[in-house]
């Protein structure tokens, strides 16, 4: 994780010092963007925060954001992020027998932005591809691990626990997405920015589907890759700023 946050911060401080020597002038020669961000999308048969699912629940994320145009279209944004929600420790995420257990994220990442040409960064239509490192740190019911375990354990029926010794499970995943959007200036400092979000994340067992008695461990970060895949799918994103 260090060597991820270290790489990040070294390709950011790059762009922002090549930045620094550029003759763009930027909005009213203003060329930098702090911003407040909200992520949203419908969570549909996956829990919400609430642990709710359903075409009007839905799934948040708040993050704070700093962009900076590079040249006169384009621009480099970063970002850090945090939100809650639940998942299911076994089955789909479609069945609803499963229990519920917490799980909470951070992530950190950045976008490359790139605006229409006819338009002056950063201000207009744009499209942007980025990625994020997603933290997360998820409740683990023990019970049902032994349960499952003792299952599945068809060689020694009479094992009664499996020696799985936490209580949550900290876990990191990369995502990739692609954004297409609109940012509007109001009074000269306003930003006002509307994008919708297509994403992916890479994990070795995206469906969840691995069994207990193979690795119980893989099995639960299996799990929750396989939630926050649905939740990285799609989502509407919008954020308040200031420009200066």
């Amino acid at each position: 994780m260090k060597k991820i946050f270290t790489i990040i911060i070294i390709i950011s401080l790059l762009f922002l010092t090549n930045a620094s020597h550029s003759q763009v002038s930027g909005f009213m020669g203003k060329k930098n963007i702090l911003k407040l961000g909200l992520f949203m999308k419908s969570s549909f048969v996956m829990p919400n925060r609430n642990g709710e699912s359903g075409y009007f629940s839905f799934n948040d994320k708040y993050s704070i954001e700093f962009e900076r145009v590079l040249t006169r279209n384009k621009s480099i944004q970063i970002h850090a992020s945090s939100f809650e929600t639940y998942y299911k420790m076994l089955g789909y995420s479609d069945n609803t027998t499963s229990p519920l257990l917490k799980m909470s994220c951070k992530s950190y990442g950045g976008d490359f932005v790139m605006y229409r040409s006819s338009h002056i960064a950063p201000l207009g239509a744009y499209t942007s591809v980025g990625f994020d490192v997603i933290v997360s740190t998820a409740d683990v019911n023990i019970d049902e691990i032994n349960r499952n375990y003792s299952y599945y354990n068809y060689e020694d029926q009479s094992q009664s626990k499996y020696s799985y010794p936490y209580k949550e499970i900290i876990t990191t995943h990369m995502g990739l997405n692609m954004k297409s959007g609109v940012k509007q200036i109001f009074f000269n400092s306003l930003s006002i920015d509307f994008n919708f979000q297509l994403g992916v994340i890479f994990s070795e067992n995206m469906t969840g589907g691995a069994e207990f008695k193979d690795n119980v461990e893989d099995y639960i970060k299996g799990r929750i890759g396989n939630r926050l895949w649905g939740h990285y799918l799609w989502g509407v994103n919008c954020s308040v700023g200031y420009l200066f």
